[in-house]
């Protein structure tokens, strides 16, 4: 299907004349007070008053085209004529549309709600919605967090997440794709050195302050492994209910829902995957362009006019008379010619540049002294040492173990009575909290609001349990 098979072939011609901006004006003047109202409807009178005064408010001498003037009989002076003429050549064309009023109630002139879309578009054209990254990527989170517990697992979670991972990628790339006009922006019409300093605070507040958060723990990867584990309950305990409610909303067999939920499946755990790709590009991208930036800074400097920036002139100018190897031998017959004396490397005289370099001369082979025989007592110790030190390893295993320790059979058991009891375990507590996200881990911790002090350390308190499941 073609778009010209929804809307008028003739949509776009107002747009296209010598009046194309005052269409626009029009249009946003009628959408701004219909976009709210039943139907995009209001009185056709208001619509009349409202161009009316915009061309007024002009305050200039409108110049019509020929269908322009066939509209308004050739009169271009009177601004309600004018009005009438332009709204006339909105309706024709079907960006507005005429309903006829109830009983005693004014005729009505509606936006054409085929076009509303397009009406959003030039809207955020001109002033785009500030996307909340975090937003949308903790509300997904959520949804799965609690996809158990929800009667519509499908209309209401998978879907819906579905959805969202198309807006959030979808605002991604047109981030990636807007970097550099953004960079140009920020330093269109400052100072070289006001460029370089602005980019020191850029760095601290923009990228690590904004943007870095929302790459990292309290966002994408903090929540990707959970996004995989719900994921993973989809295609297992989850997928009869998920069928089951796919069927009942999109009225179809058991066998076709069934493919459909796994290809939903799949497509969310690629909607991560390209997330972080989209991610990985708008890193690449921003410090090629902040680095262009900078560079374009660093060189406006030297052409400032000062000391530096002459001697790189007439650097430059140099380089630009060199075209072919032997163009460096030649005499230099400019006004540069005592200014500067150039020798190669390695020309040897008392004026040279170059350090001559000593031959190294060839020595016997010298041979190895033999190894005395290695104290056994000390490899073991060493050996005792770096096992103690494995044990002791912050790692999946070992804290997993911690927690089987600590928990000795109980349910459950608090991390400052553990903590307060035996203050060097410091190290495996903080491993309890680091890996309490994994997929590996054989417990789970639950976060109380209470802050405890032990041992001259203040943490948040948490209680561990075994993991169920």
């Amino acid at each position: 299907m073609n778009i010209f098979d929804e809307v008028d072939e003739n949509l776009f011609r107002p747009l296209t004349g010598i009046n194309k901006i005052k269409y626009v004006d029009i249009l946003a003047l009628i959408w701004d007070k219909c976009k709210r109202m039943p139907m995009y409807a209001i009185e056709k009178s208001t619509v009349f008053d409202m161009v009316e005064d915009y061309f007024y408010g002009l305050d200039e001498q409108v110049e019509l085209d020929l269908e322009e003037q066939e509209e308004t009989d050739g009169n271009t002076l009177d601004a309600r004529v004018i009005a009438g003429g332009f709204v006339r050549r909105l309706k024709d064309t079907g960006w507005l549309t005429e309903k006829e009023g109830e009983y005693e109630e004014e005729s009505k002139l509606a936006i054409n709600y085929k076009v509303v879309p397009l009406l959003k578009s030039f809207q955020e054209i001109i002033s785009p919605t500030i996307i909340t990254y975090k937003g949308k990527l903790f509300k997904i989170y959520s949804m799965f967090e609690h996809i158990s517990e929800q009667g519509s697992p499908y209309e209401g979670v998978l879907k819906e997440a579905s959805e969202d991972f198309d807006n959030l990628n979808q605002a991604l790339r047109i981030l990636a794709a807007s970097i550099e006009d953004h960079i140009n922006n920020l330093t269109q019409g400052k100072k070289p050195e006001e460029v370089l300093e602005f980019f020191e605070k850029y760095e601290e507040k923009i990228v690590v302050g904004s943007y870095h958060r929302f790459k990292t723990n309290d966002n994408l990867f903090y929540y990707r492994t959970s996004l995989y584990e719900s994921l993973d309950k989809c295609e297992d305990i989850l997928m009869d209910a998920l069928v089951t409610d796919y069927m009942d909303a999109e009225r179809v067999d058991k066998a076709e829902a069934t493919v459909k939920i796994k290809e939903l499946i799949t497509k969310v755990r690629m909607d991560i995957e390209e997330m972080e790709a989209i991610m990985r590009t708008i890193d690449d991208r921003h410090i090629i362009y902040r680095t262009r930036a900078v560079q374009r800074a660093q060189f406006l400097l030297l052409s400032d006019g000062s000391v530096k920036s002459k001697i790189n002139n007439m650097l430059q100018y140099y380089a630009s008379q060199v075209n072919t190897k032997e163009d460096l031998f030649e005499e230099d017959e400019t006004i540069c010619q005592n200014l500067f004396q150039i020798f190669g490397q390695n020309f040897i005289d008392s004026a040279s540049l170059a350090t001559p370099v000593k031959k190294r001369r060839s020595s016997p082979i010298e041979f190895m002294a033999v190894i005395e025989e290695l104290d056994m007592e000390l490899v073991e110790e060493k050996n005792r040492k770096m096992m103690e030190y494995i044990r002791n390893a912050l790692t999946s295993e070992n804290v997993n173990s911690f927690a089987k320790d600590i928990l000795q059979g109980k349910t459950a058991v608090s991390i400052s009575s553990v903590f307060k009891d035996n203050p060097d375990v410091l190290t495996k507590v903080i491993g309890l909290y680091t890996y309490s996200k994994t997929p590996e881990r054989e417990y789970e911790i639950r976060l109380k609001d209470t802050f405890v002090e032990c041992n001259g350390v203040r943490f948040k308190e948490f209680i561990v349990e075994e993991r169920k499941g």
